[in-house]
Parts: C-alpha cells; structure tokens; sequence
C-alpha cells in the first residue's frame, strides 16, 4: 500500500469494523468488545459493553479487542504506511518466533494480512494479534510501588531476562517503551506493537520510525537500527526500575504518564537536569554506579554495539575492579557537552604514590596491569596468589652496586693517601 497518499483515521477503521468489512479467514467468528456507556438518566452509572468498539490509538495504528471462544484477539489497523518492509518484517518474526519457545513468550503472535479492512472499496492491510491479558509496564511499575516498591528490583531483574531472550533469538524490539511491553497474570513480560522489529533477514529494510522519544538515544536516526538497538532503552527502563525501587518518589515527582522517570530532555542533555541530580543521590549505591553508564551512552552513538547483559557485565567488572567510579553527589552548574562518565572534572588528580590499572584486552577475558609494571615484578606464591616483586624491593640491586661503588672510591683515595705520607 505504499505511496497511497491518504490512510483511514481511527473512526473510519471503527466503523468498517463494526460493520464486518472483512473476509480474511483469520477475522472471521471474532466477537469485538464494546466499551461501557453512561445509562441514560443515571450520571455517574455505566452500562458495560454498549458503547463504541473498544480500542487502543497510538502513534501509527488503532487496535481493536475481541475474542474467537475463549481466546482473546487484537486487530491492529495501521493508520499510516509503515513502510514496504513491514508485511515481510511480520512473515519473519513469526517464522522466528515459531522455531523458538522462549521467544514464543516473550513476543505476541502476529499475522499481516495484506487485505484485511474494506473501506470505500479499498482493502487496506491489518495484523492480527494475540491479545496480551495484563497491565502495561507502567501499569504494574504503579501497581508495585503501591504494594511494595522494593518489588521493582525483581522487575528489573526480570526485565534484564527478558531483553536477554530478544537477544538470545537474534531479535531487536525497536520499540522498548511502557506501553509496548506487558506484564501477564502469571508475571511474564510481553512485547506487543511489533512494527519496528529487527532480524536479520530484514536488516536490509529498516522502518520508518524511531522509537518513543522518552526511551530512545537522542540523536537516533532511522540508519540507527541493528541486533543492539534495544540497549539504549533497555538500560534506560533498568536504571529507572532500580532507581524507582530505591527512591519511590522519583514517580511522583517525574512520571508524567508517557515515560517512567526519563525524559528526552534528559536524555539529551546527561547531568544538566534535575534528575541526573537526584539519581546521583540515589540511596541505592547500585543506582548511583549505573548513572555514569547512561551518562556515557547518551554520549555515545546511537547504537553501542552491545547488548544489555554485556554492557551490565562489563560495568560490574570495571566496578569491582575500580575502573568506574560512582556518580559524584554535586554536580557543577555548568557541563561539557563533551564530558564522559571517566572523566569526572570534580575528581581530585591522581596520586602519583597510589596503584591504578588499565584495562587490557586480550583474546581472552579482560586482563588488568598496574601502569609502570611488568609481568616479571610479580610472582605466584604456592597458594596462588600473587606476590609482589617490585616496589622498594625491586630497587635493592641498585643500592647495592651504588654502594659498592663509592666504597670502592673512598677506598682508592684513602690509599693514594697513604703512600703520598710515607713517601719516597
């Protein structure tokens, strides 16, 4: 349907619907839900299910709720063109999904259909979805923190799982936001709005959009998409679970219903708005570590090169080894655009007499060498740890072959000395 200038709105997409202007196999026995309605003469009373079709209307599509028997069904009208690769970016995702269980419950079935609503004589295309039972992620972030907030360290582990499995099937979102993502009755994290998927196979037809503003890197452009492009929101919805969980308030304070506490401004512009303040604070010393993270890649390109699990991994590492150090509690008034989470302007100048390390990489894990020594200045001791063998001790040859010098000097003009006495 690419290049038709004008696509149906939400309300004709409504009443085609509602008057059964479709034959595709895979619409037909759905029985759409309705939404309540105010009875008449009673304010303040709803009558369920005598209302409009009940619907969802989001940025590129209307979406539709009903049921086939006892399974739940939803019927996703796009309202724009999404493109010429999006039929075969469903034809793949189900492929995949199909040949992979855990991907199967991480991901919503969907089907394109190519013809699936007659409007005007014009068949324009739908997807057929299941219809995910449950809250948004945003729904159950409220939920929990009105019950629990401690809760939420669970959901980010869960989440960091689920992004893990994305990756593990060779599957970008494109799309990581509250609303895409749902959590089921049985606790499971599901995606839905798969319009901007990656695989492989389609690598070559990037879609046209971008991602939600509050959740994607601010300088995202459409060229912008890969097997990683999921990173950047997923670390920016685990820093704010974990944030959220350590600091309830963050939701009252910077929840302002499209984001969890992250917004494009503050994502544009690391440490020069309050919350970059206010997680640099955070009671949470975890939180506190992983503020510098998101500070480096909102400084960074649009696309890391690396998934959520190696990115967490490799930040634990340097931490645990003192390569990172946490976000400092003040910040100055003024910012280098420039600046990046390992060049802290506030941190004092290294001391000459203490150890640093530098990260060396090898075919291997990542190695550590203290600057300024060898291999050859240290040794193994029987139980196998490293026993130092430089410092003053590895001094010690010189000093002596120093004193033995000017022993020797000393010696020979005390000599000259005495035969110049006794004389011929």
């Amino acid at each position: 349907m690419s290049g038709v200038r004008s696509w149906p709105d939400d309300g004709r997409f409504e009443a085609a619907v509602a008057r059964g202007s479709y034959q595709h196999p895979r619409l037909s026995g759905i029985t759409f839900d309705l939404e309540s309605s105010v009875v008449s003469g009673r304010p303040g009373t709803e009558q369920a299910g005598s209302g409009p079709l009940l619907h969802a209307l989001g940025a590129s599509a209307v979406v539709f709720f009903g049921r086939r028997g006892p399974r739940g069904v939803a019927l996703r009208c796009p309202t724009r063109d999404l493109g010429i690769g999006a039929a075969r970016r469903y034809e793949k995702l189900a492929a995949r999904r199909a040949a992979s269980a855990p991907l199967a419950l991480a991901v919503a079935e969907a089907e394109w259909i190519d013809e699936g609503v007659e409007i005007d004589g014009t068949w324009w295309p739908v997807i057929v979805m299941e219809r995910v039972e449950g809250r948004s992620l945003a729904g159950e972030v409220e939920q929990v923190l009105g019950k629990n907030p401690a809760g939420l360290r669970g959901l980010a582990r869960d989440w960091a799982g689920f992004v893990a499995v994305l990756g593990a099937a060779d599957v970008a979102h494109g799309d990581l936001q509250q609303n895409n993502i749902f959590v089921t009755g049985d606790g499971r994290l599901k995606a839905v709005d798969l319009d901007g998927v990656w695989l492989p196979a389609v690598a070559h037809l990037p879609p046209d959009e971008t991602g939600h503003r509050h959740y994607q890197h601010p300088r995202r452009q459409r060229g912008d998409w890969g097997r990683t492009v999921d990173t950047f929101s997923a670390l920016v919805i685990y820093l704010s679970l974990v944030a959220l969980a350590a600091d309830p308030d963050l939701w009252e304070r910077y929840h302002n219903g499209e984001n969890l506490v992250f917004t494009d401004e503050d994502l544009a512009h690391p440490d020069r708005t309050p919350l970059w303040d206010r997680l640099s604070s955070s009671p949470d010393p975890a939180v506190r570590q992983l503020v510098p993270l998101l500070r480096e890649l909102c400084h960074g390109p649009a696309d890391s090169g690396q998934d959520l699990a190696s990115l967490l991994d490799r930040h634990r590492h340097a931490r645990t080894e003192g390569l990172v150090r946490p976000a400092s509690l003040t910040r100055t008034t003024e910012h280098d655009d420039v600046n990046h989470w390992w060049v802290d302007p506030e941190a004092p100048r290294p001391d000459p007499d203490a150890v640093w390390f530098a990260p060396s990489e090898t075919d291997g894990a990542t190695t550590l060498h203290e600057y300024g020594r060898t291999a050859a200045d240290s040794r193994t001791d029987e139980d196998g740890g490293t026993v130092d063998g430089g410092g003053a001790s590895s001094n010690m040859p010189r000093v002596l072959v120093l004193a033995a010098a000017v022993f020797v000097v000393v010696f020979i003009g005390a000599l000259v000395g005495f035969l110049t006495v006794l004389g011929p």
